[in-house]
């Protein structure tokens, strides 16, 4: 009962708080397909996933409509960083992305993974830095992509999932530097599932996911912090758990 009524008054409080913001306009956010996290339907003209209904959820939490829209992924960075577009879903927090993105509380994690076929050694692969010695490819601007970068570790992009796992099948490259959830689904969804070979690189740590939002945007401070009142009240309530036992 004493949980309850708390849980209650934080509603209340945090309603009255954001009230300017939930009479507002409906907030669209821009994603890019990210199975489980996005999932894009095209038949359907769909748009779901993980971090898309915890999304809604915690802002519906505080009062506030949120709808998705699909872009490309560096579309959806410019936009942003010109306060275009108010912000995205399913975003890790980097350095370059600071003076132009708010971040929220955790919404989920990603782990990093090397794809490869199955006849590729990589026992030997530890850590990321080990990746000089062989062809690397990664998705263009991706987080993974950007890390790689920055640690001056020579690699080529790709657009996107579909075309790395086509060049590791064709064998123009040798590992693919990508999401593991992801790539997994992208694998099932073409029958590759066999054909790849998935490992883990012991020094990777989980990467933790964020709504990020538009330092440019109007209200996005507020925004950001009404959503992470939301987050903790989907939490609270079970909410949140429920959603991610769906999909994990």
């Amino acid at each position: 009962m004493f949980f309850q009524r708390a849980l209650w008054f934080l509603l209340l409080s945090i309603i009255g708080c954001f009230s300017g913001l939930s009479s507002a306009q409906t907030l669209t956010l821009p994603v890019e397909d990210y199975p489980p996290y996005i999932t894009v339907d095209e038949s359907s003209n769909s748009i779901s996933g993980m971090d898309i209904r915890v999304t809604q959820a915690a802002f519906a939490a505080v009062g506030i409509q949120v709808s998705f829209e699909t872009a490309p992924w560096q579309a959806i960075l410019q936009g942003i960083e010109s306060g275009e577009f108010a912000g995205t879903v399913s975003c890790a927090r980097r350095p370059e992305r600071a003076p132009y993105m708010l971040f929220s509380n955790e919404v989920s994690t990603s782990s990093r993974v090397l794809i490869s076929r199955p006849s590729f050694a990589t026992d030997h692969i530890e850590s990321i830095y080990d990746l000089n010695s062989f062809r690397v490819i990664s998705v263009e601007q991706w987080d993974m992509e950007q890390q790689l970068t920055e640690l001056n570790i020579e690699h080529s992009t790709v657009q996107g999932i579909s075309e790395g796992l086509e060049s590791i099948m064709a064998g123009q490259s040798d590992v693919f530097f990508v999401s593991r959830y992801p790539v997994l689904h992208q694998a099932k969804k073409e029958g590759l599932q066999k054909s790849i070979k998935v490992s883990s690189l012991v020094a990777e740590p989980l990467v933790p996911l964020h709504v990020c939002l538009s330092k440019n945007y109007p209200q996005a401070r507020e925004l950001v912090q009404a959503f992470n009142q939301g987050l903790q009240i989907i939490k609270r309530n079970g909410t949140f758990q429920a959603i991610r036992n769906e999909y994990l």
